[in-house]
């Protein structure tokens, strides 16, 4: 089974097509806030499309989307209260 990245969103604003235009998007986000997220879209082989977010917060990276086993963003944010 494949699955392919078909878009990567950083920070919850622009939308990037691969890898290193993520990571000069990230850097970039960076001087204005040191709480950085990216939003992964993914398109599995059955077609169905997935998504999960990796956040990095004070001392530790956390990760929710919609795969089996992750929290969703819902679950996550209820979780930090």
């Amino acid at each position: 089974m494949m699955a392919t990245v078909k878009e990567i969103q950083v920070n919850g604003g622009r939308l990037v097509y691969n890898l290193a235009d993520a990571c000069i998007e990230y850097l970039a986000q960076l001087e204005t806030t040191d709480r950085i997220k990216m939003n992964f879209s993914i398109l599995l082989a059955s077609g169905e499309v997935k998504s999960i977010t990796i956040r990095q917060e004070e001392n530790e990276i956390v990760a929710y989307g919609d795969f089996e086993g992750l929290p969703s963003f819902l679950e996550w944010s209820q979780g930090k209260e």
